[in-house]
């Protein structure tokens, strides 16, 4: 049996897996992104990860190293001015992990892989026009036209988090404002519970939190137990983002939009006002044609088998 070694960096946490041909993932690891706060550290934690994920200590049936990560131009194999990773200027990533394990590496957006791994994987199996949105930390989009990745000249395209969705609106992490991950993404999330706390009377049931304990993963809770303000700071989030997806619908006319990562985990307190932002935007010929559906491979899979095909598809 062949693996690959899967590595998704996210703006929270780097998860790695040990996958192989079929989509199974045999072993996996998780850290956090932020431990250490520094590149060094970052580094230091992935390599001691991949040294623990390799079977034995032995890479002879591995055929390679598959990353995803934010802010990354794949022909260059570079990470470069990530705003939610603390790797901060240009790092060499392909280079830096084909010196250490020996292996050959490949690069893509993480927002591309889930697309990747929805496609192969997951719900948009036999589909060869979506969209794979991811809503983590910070935004991402994996286009796929015609069966194939829309990639762009330097494999940028896709920064669908950094549409500016309000102008001049809220300061965003990448130097720019009113970016649209600075409203939809768990960062937006919070930022979006806390300016609704702001303007309203009503009580919360997280009044008790310290603003570092306060999570979108909380918010989402709060909102499924009838939490006036959790619940405002969803649909607040989602009517901006269904508008967007309505101009992604309009400029590719895609099958279908998926909807990934940690804050398309709520369920219906996202997915119904975001489709509903969504169809009062359209134009009518699209409304019967396109499907909103949550991914089919789960809050941490979808972009590290995505990473995996990497490797695959190459051999």
């Amino acid at each position: 049996m062949t693996f690959a070694i899967s590595i998704d960096i996210g703006g929270t946490n780097t998860k790695i897996g040990l996958v192989d041909q079929s989509g199974k993932i045999h072993d996996r690891r998780q850290f956090s992104t932020w431990e250490g706060n520094s590149k060094n550290a970052f580094f230091q934690n992935l390599f001691s990860n991949i040294d623990l994920i390799i079977p034995d200590g032995n890479s002879s049936n591995i055929k390679g190293i598959g990353v995803d990560a934010p802010s990354c131009i794949p022909n260059q194999g570079i990470i470069k001015a990530a705003a939610n990773l603390p790797i901060k200027g240009e790092v060499q990533i392909v280079d830096l992990l084909a010196h250490n394990f020996k292996l050959p590496v490949f690069l893509c957006n993480d927002a591309n892989a889930a697309a990747l791994g929805e496609g192969k994987f997951g719900n948009a199996k036999g589909m060869k026009n979506f969209v794979v949105v991811t809503l983590g930390t910070g935004l991402g989009a994996g286009i796929i036209v015609n069966g194939k990745m829309l990639t762009g000249q330097s494999g940028l395209s896709g920064e669908m988090g950094h549409i500016t969705a309000i102008r001049n609106g809220r300061q965003c992490g990448c130097g720019r404002k009113g970016c649209l991950e600075t409203y939809i993404s768990a960062t937006g999330i919070k930022r979006n519970y806390l300016a609704q706390l702001a303007e309203s009377n009503s009580e919360t049931s997280l009044a008790n939190l310290a603003l570092n304990e306060l999570t979108a993963k909380k918010i989402g809770m709060a909102a499924k137990k009838g939490d006036e303000n959790a619940i405002k700071a969803f649909e607040h989030g989602a009517k901006i983002f269904g508008q967007h997806l309505a101009d992604f619908v309009h400029l590719f006319e895609p099958e279908a939009i998926i909807l990934a990562g940690g804050v398309a985990q709520v369920g219906e307190l996202l997915f119904v006002p975001t489709i509903n932002a969504l169809f009062e935007n359209l134009l009518p010929n699209y409304i019967d044609n396109v499907k909103v559906l949550p991914s089919a491979l789960g809050e941490n899979e979808a972009a590290l088998l995505g990473a995996s095909t990497l490797v695959f598809q190459d051999l």
